[in-house]
């Protein structure tokens, strides 16, 4: 999909006055190996609506941050603390719980969901009553949240560069700092947390144990959300770009842009599907199958 490998076989010898004919090769000609020349195509452009992106409901005003559930359903946060669910075959939506504060970042596991807010606070939801419950508070304006159902623990960040673990008991633990301003976080199953830098264009890899981290990619203007596709992959956005980065080579690849949307990013399900909200024209929520993956 994102490029082609062209192998070449080219033959020649130096004869009197140039190059020889290919087809006439003196006894003597040279012959260079065949080599492999990877060609990257160009972006591919995914316009919206079309049957690469699909609008499922509207009406959603200016939400915040999406979170699908694997179920049928997604959920959309609010600055104005609202927490709405939407269904994603009838396009409707309902409103789950209120007053849970200046919220940005969510994440939703099983009937639960795990918002945090700008004043500092990390709450759990539940989705069928709207109880909420306070996990942790104090933490600064937080943007970005995660839940790690494995080991139970949920990791937050926010404008203060921390990124911080908060478990079910016990203080919570900065396991790293200066990570930058990252709207996400994204976890690969095997002990790594990545969070994109807008401030500094940089894409990062902490490992949760220890908070070493080091910088994957740099040099990219203002990267919004970060997700990891069940390829292992790690995508992100810039605008209506999206690039995918090779945790292991650090190959960065530009393989889309999604036209026609007014959005900040886009978060992936665990089959490779994105959901995006798009601001413009009171508020919608699309899907495009297959971005990552």
């Amino acid at each position: 999909m994102f490029g082609k490998i062209i192998q070449c076989v080219v033959a020649g010898a130096v004869a009197a006055g140039g190059l020889a004919a290919v087809g006439s090769l003196p006894a003597n000609a040279t012959t260079i190996p065949a080599v492999n020349v990877a060609v990257k195509a160009a972006p591919a452009t995914i316009a919206c609506p079309s049957a690469a992106c699909v609008r499922l409901a509207s009406g959603l005003g200016e939400s915040v941050r999406v979170a699908p559930d694997g179920q049928g359903g997604a959920y959309v946060t609010y600055q104005n603390g609202d927490l709405r669910e939407v269904d994603l075959a009838s396009g409707t939506s309902t409103v789950v719980a209120r007053g849970l504060g200046n919220l940005r970042g969510i994440d939703v596991h099983g009937s639960r969901a795990y918002v945090v807010d700008f004043g500092g606070s990390l709450q759990r939801v539940d989705l069928g009553t709207g109880a909420r419950q306070v996990l942790a508070s104090g933490l600064g304006a937080l943007q970005a949240v995660v839940h790690d159902g494995a080991s139970g623990s949920t990791y937050v960040s926010g404008n203060e560069g921390r990124l911080v673990e908060v478990r079910e008991s016990g203080a919570p633990r900065v396991v790293a700092e200066r990570l930058g301003l990252s709207q996400g976080i994204a976890l690969d199953g095997r002990g790594n947390a990545y969070t994109a830098d807008m401030m500094a264009g940089r894409v990062l890899r902490t490992e949760l144990a220890t908070g070493a981290t080091e910088t994957l990619a740099s040099e990219t203007y203002e990267p919004t959300s970060i997700s990891v596709g069940p390829d292992g992959q790690v995508y992100f956005a810039v605008a209506d770009q999206v690039t995918r980065l090779d945790p292991a080579t650090r190959e960065k690849v530009h393989f889309a842009n999604i036209r026609g949307l007014n959005t900040a990013g886009f978060t992936m399900d665990e089959r490779g599907d994105a959901y995006a909200t798009d601001l413009g024209a009171g508020g919608s929520l699309w899907r495009i199958p297959g971005l990552g993956g």
